[in-house]
């Protein structure tokens, strides 16, 4: 089951039927950034983003605070709209397996 959140709403290839195949991306990564970088100047202040990850219809990034992993969001790729996650709790680790 998908992870409510962008990767239910927003995943134009896997998502909510409605959001399927709904929105064209306007938004580059390096675009996502900026806006992330903007919108957490003004919620979050002392954060920054890290590099934007590309999914269907959107991007992730990891907010950073002195270059270390705090949390994350997203930007959608058609609107630019951003969605903050704070229920993931204090980041341990990653893994690629």
């Amino acid at each position: 089951m998908l992870e409510y959140g962008p990767a239910m709403m927003w995943n134009t290839e896997y998502g909510m039927p409605m959001h399927r195949k709904s929105a064209q991306a306007t938004v580059s990564a390096a675009e996502a950034r900026g806006i992330a970088r903007h919108w957490l100047d003004e919620h979050l202040s002392g954060l920054t983003p890290g590099d934007a990850e590309a999914f269907p219809g959107y991007y992730t990034l990891h907010t950073l605070k002195d270059g270390r992993i705090t949390g994350m969001l997203s930007v959608n790729a058609g609107t630019g709209q951003v969605w903050y996650r704070d229920w993931h709790g204090a980041f341990i680790a990653m893994s690629e397996d």
